[in-house]
């Protein structure tokens, strides 16, 4: 939204400095191009801010997109669920979703898990590239500690949330990976992508 406002500012501005700087029988002939060629340079810029400002949440319960907007459908999404004791600063209030280029354009109030699901990607095959791509477009909000073993590389802590630090009725907790709604029976630097892919974290205990 913050964009369009600001393009259509822009638009005005614009819009005055060619109405001034013509004589009135050249004005809306110039006006006409400036319009124009401005239109072809924001066309991008203005779609994705519609879709954004349109967007409506997929209601397919069997759909793995299930809960996130639907410009995302044939997309690949990393969603990041926090404990209601441990969510990040500012994202308390429900799922936010964060586009590929770090634009929170959406929160979900309703959903009854609390955090963000960063998505819009498209072209990775390996998990751990996806998470990377979607930890770097939140500006690191969402930094990974991670320990490597022979099995693999395993996830300490989230946005500073590490779940072997917890306490509760529970023997231990440690963050678990879901590959569209199921559980995932490889680490995240062995998962093999879909097109359209939804990787989730959240946090279990035993």
């Amino acid at each position: 939204m913050s964009e369009l406002i600001g393009l259509a500012v822009l638009l005005i501005l614009l819009s005055l400095v060619v109405a001034s700087s013509f004589e009135e029988e050249n004005r809306l002939k110039a006006l006409s191009v400036a319009w124009v060629v401005f239109l072809l340079l924001t066309f991008s810029t203005i779609a994705t801010e519609w879709a954004r400002m349109t967007a409506v949440l997929v209601n397919q319960e069997d759909d793995p997109h299930y809960g996130l907007p639907d410009l995302w459908d044939g997309k690949q999404v990393v969603c990041l669920h926090f404990p209601e004791r441990n969510v990040p600063a500012g994202f308390d209030d429900g799922r936010h979703h964060i586009d590929y280029d770090g634009t929170d354009f959406m929160t979900d109030v309703e959903w009854n898990e609390t955090g963000a699901c960063i998505g819009g990607f498209s072209g990775f095959e390996n998990g751990w590239d996806l998470l990377d791509a979607a930890i770097n477009a939140t500006g690191d909000d969402f930094a990974v500690t991670t320990t490597s073993y022979s099995f693999g590389l395993m996830i300490d802590s989230i946005a500073g949330v590490d779940p072997s630090t917890m306490a509760g009725e529970f023997n231990g907790a440690y963050w678990s990976l879901y590959h569209n709604g199921a559980l995932s029976m490889v680490g995240i630097a062995d998962l093999e992508l879909d097109p359209d892919s939804v990787v989730t974290w959240r946090v279990d205990t035993w």
